[in-house]
């Protein structure tokens, strides 16, 4: 993408990314995605020249247009009327070791930004499937629905849908009620539990586990969530899962289906206790306390 001229920022190219690209958008959230790579290191005075440029272009074309321009830390967000869209701002990865923290936005930031486009390449080549799709929305919606599913990223859910749908011995795609059901018993089971094998990354280097990025707590709220949610689907609750009926009580309190009690599986995982801070100096008074005492017994 050519810049405009007198235009201090240089774009290297302009990327669609996230559930807009895949085609896997929730109507609760309507915005696309879009990743901006710059030549140029992305200062925050850059992002929003970027921002004020995109606004003057669309104006420029619908000037009766209304827009506004939300800066975020990944870049900004542009709204109009009826549709949004996330200008999230990265630059080349040779620019990466130059970035100074106190000017140019957070390294860590950008890097889930150039992550962002190879989730995208991956999908289109790899989870075109309708069957993934409508999975992976309705994976999103649970995730929505009970919060002990809302450490799920968009990411961990395209990969735990295209694996429950495609990972078969037949490697034809399941049905989309067969391969939920198989998504809840992975999860169940402990498929993001530590020591699992877990997803490896597909986009990612050194066979990083994408459940590594949730905290033990966080992994185990998702199996007793979806151990919960696996056997009141066992016993025909798909309605009150999917949102038919009812509401999210029943990953947390007790329910009864034709005469079968499924009582909510309780946390496994407890954080180690907080260490107390010793007074400075205790350390050695406890130690020179514990040689005097030797002294006194060999006496």
């Amino acid at each position: 993408m050519a810049p405009p001229t007198n235009f201090e920022v240089q774009i290297d190219d302009v990327k669609q990314v996230g559930s807009h690209k895949k085609g896997t958008m929730m109507a609760s959230n309507v915005v696309a995605d879009l990743v901006v790579v710059l030549r140029t290191l992305p200062t925050v005075e850059a992002v929003e020249a970027l921002g004020q440029k995109i606004i003057e272009g669309v104006k420029a074309l619908d000037p009766n247009e209304v827009m506004t321009m939300l800066p975020t830390d990944a870049g900004c967000e542009i709204s109009s009327s009826d549709a949004s869209v996330k200008i999230i701002v990265t630059t080349i990865p040779a620019n990466l070791k130059k970035l100074d923290p106190d000017m140019h936005l957070p390294q860590k930031m950008m890097q889930a930004s150039l992550a962002a486009i190879r989730h995208a390449r991956w999908s289109e080549e790899n989870a075109s499937h309708s069957s993934i799709k409508v999975l992976i929305r309705i994976l999103k919606f649970l995730r929505s629905r009970f919060v002990g599913l809302e450490p799920l990223n968009p990411w961990i859910i395209d990969l735990l849908a295209h694996g429950a749908i495609m990972q078969n011995p037949s490697r034809q795609p399941l049905a989309i009620n067969v391969a939920f059901k198989r998504c809840l018993a992975l999860l169940s089971a402990g498929l993001f539990l530590p020591r699992s094998v877990g997803i490896v990354d597909p986009c990612e280097g050194g066979h990083v586990r994408v459940h590594t990025s949730l905290t033990l707590e966080q992994q185990d709220q998702v199996a007793y969530t979806a151990q919960t949610l696996l056997r009141v689907l066992s016993h025909g609750g798909f309605k009150k899962i999917l949102g038919f009926e009812g509401d999210a009580s029943i990953a947390t309190e007790m329910s009864v289906w034709e005469g079968v009690v499924v009582t909510p599986s309780e946390k496994a995982y407890e954080p180690p206790p907080p260490q107390e801070d010793k007074p400075e100096g205790s350390d050695r008074a406890e130690g020179e306390a514990d040689e005097m005492e030797t002294q006194e017994e060999t006496s």
